[in-house]
């Protein structure tokens, strides 16, 4: 610690500057991400600032009055307070277990922590944004915002099914508002990623099978509506997925939980979300990303010619870029497999067939899309419960496989140990296991009461 520094809580200053006082730092503070967020000759006599710090996580601030730094009272003389010393660390998670069961299980729990911190602190920070929008006439501080989408981006590139074992037993509005906006984010990343591997692998098998001397002009020949997305790009994008229902802020709740068809006039209010609130917010926050605002203009529009109850309907399915698409898809996708106060969930299994059927046998880069949304959720999405053709019900521990857990015997009775993970590639079919289609998929909602303690979100 420097000469003169003290470090203070970030709810102490925010008590001073309360009641009248005054603050300067005296050194630059940085969120989590190397942002500065407040400058050191900076004085505070406001207290927005400091619940602008408090939002990126910040307990302590270091005050250095060598720095010209400094705390003072309503009455312009210094405060004098002591040095406050840092939060105790979690603590050190228990070693991971031996035996392979217990291993992938510990592993969920992991993620399952870790996906449950960045779920909450993005909540949190669009549930500020929002109340800002509904405070301010439509503004709002983006900042926060533009720092948990990163967050969120880094997190699921390295752990692509982590929210995918987190409950969606959501009844209210504002929650599923923003559950959902966070799902979609998850989701759509993950299928931009998929996305962006799928059309690497075909420009290098392209170019691979034509001569070396002419693979730039062999490049060209690749369909114009076809791109590889930049990290940057991807980021951005990720972050359109994030707040692509934003403008529903703006549209009454009781249209949005109305239970049954909505009329005419009340499905031109919602479809304003999109068309008219969702752009003017933007707007109005001087945020003209082409990727921000396509998504939250085009995310309900056709993706091919015949779909209906689609807006807006003047764009062609054709000129809809990829990553509105699939941001659609993860749009659909979490609407039908989450509960509301007027309808239950659906099982992701068959979400994931339904949505397929729909959309296949459509345009090239449409089924291109199509294909990386199945790989990123999974034929079998991991949390989701399956029947076995043996009468076994069993837990989707990774859709890549996929791999189970039976958690019933054969006659649907629990089991009372822990069974082998069991991956049903092809030598498990040859043993006759596998899942059985043709039995119609358990309410998640009902599934997840019969789970083990163990398989169950903590």
């Amino acid at each position: 610690m420097a000469d003169g520094e003290i470090r203070i809580s970030i709810d102490k200053l925010i008590d001073i500057v309360q009641s009248g006082g005054k603050i300067r730092t005296g050194v630059d503070v940085f969120n989590k991400q190397g942002r500065l967020i407040l400058e050191r000759d900076v004085l505070v006599a406001d207290v927005a600032p400091l619940l602008r710090v408090k939002k990126f996580g910040v307990e302590l601030i270091s005050i250095v009055s060598g720095g010209d730094g400094g705390l003072w009272d309503e009455t312009g003389q210094p405060v004098v307070v002591k040095s406050e010393t840092p939060p105790a660390p979690k603590p050190a998670p228990k070693p991971a277990p031996v035996s392979e069961i217990d291993r992938r299980i510990y592993e969920i729990e992991e993620l399952r922590r870790a996906a449950a911190e960045k779920a909450s602190l993005a909540k949190n920070n669009l549930k500020n944004a929002l109340r800002q929008i509904q405070e301010n006439g439509g503004k709002f501080d983006f900042e926060p915002i533009d720092d948990t989408v990163r967050e969120l981006f880094d997190f699921v590139s390295q752990n692509e099914t982590a929210f995918s074992y987190l409950t969606r037993e959501i009844f209210s509005y504002d929650q599923y508002l923003y559950n959902h906006s966070l799902n979609v984010c998850v989701i759509g990343t993950v299928v931009m990623k998929k996305f962006n591997e799928n059309f690497n692998a075909m420009v290098n098998n392209h170019l691979n099978n034509i001569p070396t001397s002419i693979n730039a002009a062999a490049a060209k020949d690749v369909p114009q509506a076809f791109k590889y997305f930049q990290d940057d790009e991807l980021q951005d994008i990720s972050a359109g997925f994030f707040m692509h229902d934003m403008g529903k802020v703006l549209v009454e709740k009781s249209i949005l939980n109305k239970k049954g068809r909505l009329s005419k006039s009340e499905f031109e209010v919602v479809k304003a979300h999109s068309t008219r609130n969702g752009i003017k917010i933007l707007e109005k926050n001087n945020l003209i990303n082409p990727y921000l605002c396509k998504i939250s203009h085009y995310h309900h529009a056709r993706l091919f010619e015949d779909e209906e109850r689609c807006y807006p309907a003047e764009i062609s399915p054709l000129d809809i870029p990829a990553y509105v698409k699939v941001c659609k898809l993860a749009d659909i996708f979490d609407a039908m497999t989450s509960k509301r106060c007027y309808k239950e969930a659906l099982n992701p299994v068959g979400v994931v067939a339904d949505i397929f059927h729909k959309y296949a046998q459509k345009d090239t880069l449409l089924q291109f899309i199509l294909h990386a949304f199945v790989r990123a959720v999974g034929i079998y999405p991991s949390g989701s419960v399956v029947s076995l053709i043996n009468g076994q019900l069993a837990y989707v521990l990774d859709s890549e496989g996929p791999a189970l857990i039976a958690f019933t015997d054969v006659e649907g009775r629990p089991l009372t140990t822990k069974q082998d993970i069991m991956v049903l590639d092809k030598k498990a079919e040859e043993r006759g296991l596998k899942i059985d289609r043709r039995k119609a998929p358990m309410d998640p909602v009902q599934a997840h009461k019969i789970l083990p303690a163990y398989l169950k979100t903590s």
